[in-house]
């Protein structure tokens, strides 16, 4: 999916953006650092929890509740055992939709260690080291 493909998806889901955090390679696809992902995995507390559950079947994910509610989207009522409220409120808006810290989505992706995800830890470092400077901290164990 491209990122226009991305944002169309996102809003057909019509959720209260301000409980909703896009995350994983989403977040890198909506900043531009990726061209086209497989899926989109958001992460939603409260309305937009509600809302997602009300209208879509709740099933049991790897480590949390999932909802399915369209082709190639996911969305998570917790995100392996991390704060989703703390996700959501420290998530930089981009296009009207929050895209959850870069530093988070790194942690995360050095933490889960997958093929891909190596790939894109590379990206994330190199843009951080980029953005920030190469003396900003990027820990694995910040989260």
């Amino acid at each position: 999916m491209t990122r226009r493909e991305a944002l169309a998806l996102l809003a057909q889901l019509d959720l209260p953006a301000e409980d909703v955090a896009v995350h994983g390679s989403g977040a890198m696809l909506l900043r531009g650092l990726l061209d086209e992902v497989r899926d989109l995995d958001l992460v939603a507390r409260g309305a937009a929890w509600e809302r997602v559950c009300a209208l879509h079947a709740v099933e049991r994910g790897d480590a949390d509740p999932v909802v399915r509610p369209l082709p190639g989207v996911e969305v998570w009522g917790g995100w392996f055992g991390e704060d989703v409220d703390a996700l959501i409120a420290q998530a930089e808006p981009i296009d009207g939709w929050r895209c959850v810290d870069l530093r988070a989505v790194l942690a995360f992706k050095e933490r889960l260690d997958r093929p891909k995800d190596r790939v894109h830890a590379a990206l994330l470092r190199a843009h951080l080291d980029d953005r920030d400077g190469p003396d900003v901290d990027t820990p694995a164990s910040a989260c």
